[in-house]
């Protein structure tokens, strides 16, 4: 691990190749150090032993940028995700749109009823109880627009399922009428919320 100020001081022989060799070493380090060069350089490398992170000094030559992930120095990829097939963990935030150019699929969260993750307006994921697609919007899960479908053996659609007791609270939406095959059965504490004009029928 070396730094260097990449300045050759005058010197006799061996100084002045000691002072290069020193430099070399800090080159091929990549100005490996747990502190940050002394003299510094647009656009030069630091691997900082300190976070154990690879950095970059800025074009003004007045900050460092990260280029690895934090702590990423000896991890594969540098920490960072890979280009084609990577894998993430924990929650993964975009601040622009999400533009998906392939012919495949996308593979969404499942789980059964009970384990519904806190919600928020917005979420998608399929319900393993249910075996349809549910979004949570105004409040409540509700099965997606043709995840509720019919369903049967082989390539048959008669079959309408849905689910026979309430947990939780649920607003039918307004100018709006719901059908459920009974029986159902309304938890403790919880509340079908039906607005005027609407009706929901139990066949």
């Amino acid at each position: 691990m070396a730094t260097h100020d990449y300045v050759i001081a005058n010197g006799t022989g061996s100084a002045v190749r000691s002072d290069l060799n020193n430099a070399l070493a800090a080159i091929v380090s990549q100005n490996s150090s747990s502190t940050e060069p002394g003299t510094t350089y647009a656009y030069q490398i630091w691997a900082d032993t300190n976070a154990n992170t690879l950095k970059i000094r800025n074009s003004a030559n007045d900050a460092w940028i990260e280029v690895s992930a934090a702590g990423g120095i000896g991890s594969a990829n540098l920490g960072l995700a890979l280009l084609a097939s990577p894998s993430f963990t924990g929650t993964v935030s975009f601040a622009g749109d999400v533009n998906m150019t392939g012919t495949g699929a996308i593979d969404v969260a499942a789980g059964t009823t009970a384990q519904r993750p806190t919600a928020s307006n917005g979420m998608f994921r399929y319900n393993t109880d249910d075996n349809a697609f549910e979004g949570y919007a105004n409040g409540a899960w509700g099965a997606i627009g043709g995840g509720g479908g019919a369903s049967g053996g082989g390539s048959d659609a008669v079959f309408y399922e849905n689910g026979q007791n309430v947990t939780t609270d649920y607003s039918i939406t307004s100018s709006t009428n719901a059908i459920s095959a009974g029986p159902i059965t309304i938890d403790s504490g919880a509340t079908v919320t039906i607005p005027s004009g609407s009706t929901w029928v139990i066949v």
